[in-house]
């Protein structure tokens, strides 16, 4: 429900009670999809963070919030040194308004389009994503059209009679929401709905007025936010809080959480029934063997016959029936190899025997391995089965050796090999500083949908400007920015003008026998640059 309109509309007027008098000093993002502001209030450092990852968009306060020494960039420095006034919300639609003395951020959830907005002093609209232009424009006009508010939305409710049904009010006010109507039909319980809005009235009144609440369902591994009379969420768990803050707080440490637990439950399952699966089919096939028994008696016993009967075997014979003198003296027919001579396939014999009573033995102590390994196996199953707390999962998979993320990249743990510049405060781009160190960037650390970029026709850095979101178009001014910087990290540094190649990843290649710092590509396209640091462009020390 921290998606809710009216959860966000309660939200704000605490905000407002919370955050008077405070000057935003910092104003920074490290982690992709948030942004972090953090302001001061009589020498004390309050946060306000942003999601826009579409799954868990939300506002939220921090007292503490740790900024790291590297990979952060700051964001909309212009509102710094500026007093927070007030929060706002618009009247029809899930976008909060943030307004300081002389800016405002608006924060608006639409799904995938979810994200952040700075309007300066002089009318200039920044978003925290990129947004093209034209739809940045629109965006733009939309919300400086839209009326806020800093108080409580009353709905007109009275225009509806009491058999209005969820379709017609959701039509006139989308800003309900599914969720408030949910709680609304869980709480009808007549087949003509004839009590619909008074129950309504009774959500909002509950939401605007009651303890905010958190119900936890240990069994499917889910947390919803809600309100404490609220019917509409299963649960085996119920916290309830004085404030929406920190309900919602600890509702987004819970849902990590339960997403963590889930995470590791399913990681560490699927390693035991793919073990069990290889295990068990070994099991079963030793055990088969172990079953049959040693065939080293046989072997042993049809040497030692066709041994007394040496003499019978004649040249092409390809096996002889003979007197069975250890089993009552039935007749025995053994098989001999025509190729060879008679006293070879005795000695034959003899060795078969020998190498089953090795084997044998081998495939004993196998199975005592194997069945020790299938029991451990199965124990741990039954363990996970009974798993309540995190970090007893967290042992099972130390005893396991299960790392906690497989499918990690190694790529990311590179990236301080580099020359690191960030281009207008978002877009990370990365400089090879040799040859060797060219290879690196290229063939291990680049992704496939990276730029590439390299002056053409003289030495110099591979260049790559990685790509965060390929959904979102990189601006041609900062593929130009980039190709200055790798004109000026070549020979060419000092020429006025330099033609630089520049192509995705994927369409660079190293052949065999290439070398060092030697690629092809595939395709490609040229900007003519100055050979620069550009306007813009920050240099990162790694520490």
């Amino acid at each position: 429900m921290i998606r809710n309109y009216f959860f966000l509309n309660r939200l704000i007027l605490e905000i407002n009670a919370l955050l008077n008098d405070t000057k935003v000093i910092e104003i920074f993002s490290q982690e992709k999809g948030t942004l972090v502001i953090n302001c001061d209030k009589s020498g004390e450092n309050i946060f306000i963070e942003f999601s826009v990852t579409p799954g868990i968009p939300h506002l939220s306060i921090k007292k503490k919030y740790t900024r790291a020494k590297k990979n952060t960039i700051n964001f909309f420095t212009e509102g710094l040194g500026e007093k927070l006034i007030s929060f706002e919300i618009a009247e029809d639609d899930r976008i909060v308004k943030l307004n300081l003395t002389h800016s405002s951020i608006f924060f608006a959830i639409r799904g995938k389009y979810t994200n952040l907005f700075y309007l300066t002093e002089d009318n200039r609209f920044i978003p925290f994503k990129s947004v093209q232009e034209e739809i940045l424009n629109t965006i733009q006009r939309e919300f400086l059209d839209k009326t806020f508010l800093s108080s409580w939305n009353e709905l007109h409710l009275a225009t509806f009679t009491e058999t209005s049904n969820s379709d017609q009010i959701r039509k006139k006010y989308p800003i309900i929401g599914s969720d408030i109507l949910r709680e609304v039909k869980t709480r009808t319980t007549d087949s003509s709905n004839d009590k619909t809005i008074s129950i309504l009235n009774e959500v909002l009144d509950e939401i605007r007025n009651s303890k905010p609440c958190v119900f936890i369902d240990n069994e499917t591994q889910e947390a919803n936010l809600g309100f404490e009379h609220f019917k509409s969420f299963s649960f085996t768990e119920k916290k309830i809080f004085e404030s929406p803050i920190e309900a919602q707080n600890f509702l987004l440490s819970k849902e990590y959480y339960l997403k963590s637990k889930s995470t590791k439950y399913k990681l560490v399952r699927n390693h035991l029934e793919r073990e069990l699966n290889k295990v068990t089919s070994k099991y079963q096939n030793l055990k088969g063997v172990i079953e049959r028994g040693s065939q080293e008696d046989k072997y042993n016993k049809l040497g030692k016959l066709l041994l007394a009967n040496l003499n019978s075997i004649k040249p092409g014979m390809k096996s002889i029936t003979v007197e069975d003198v250890f089993s009552d003296g039935e007749n025995i027919e053994i098989p001999i190899n025509s190729k060879i001579l008679p006293q070879q396939n005795v000695e034959n014999y003899f060795n078969k025997s020998k190498a089953e009573k090795t084997a044998f033995a081998k495939t004993r102590e196998l199975f005592q391995k194997t069945e020790k390994n299938y029991r451990f196996l199965q124990k741990k199953m039954e363990l996970l089965d009974n798993i309540e707390k995190l970090s007893e999962l967290e042992d099972l998979m130390k005893e396991l050796k299960i790392k906690s993320e497989p499918g990690k990249e190694k790529s990311t743990d590179l990236s301080d090999k580099f020359k690191h510049y960030i281009v207008d405060e978002k877009y990370n781009v990365y400089v090879g500083k040799d040859s060797k160190n060219n290879d690196l960037l290229t063939t291990k650390f680049a992704k496939q949908n990276d730029y590439w970029f390299h002056a053409r026709s003289v030495s110099g850095s591979h260049v790559v400007l990685r790509v965060e979101n390929t959904k979102e178009p990189v601006p041609k001014n900062i593929l130009k920015k980039v190709a200055s910087l790798a004109a000026y990290h070549s020979k060419a540094k000092t020429a006025g003008i330099v033609p630089v190649a520049f192509t995705f990843k994927k369409y660079v290649v190293k052949k065999k026998g290439d070398s060092v710092g030697t690629v092809h590509l595939l395709r490609e396209d040229v900007l003519l640059v100055k050979p620069e640091i550009p306007k813009g462009c920050e240099f990162i020390i790694v520490e």
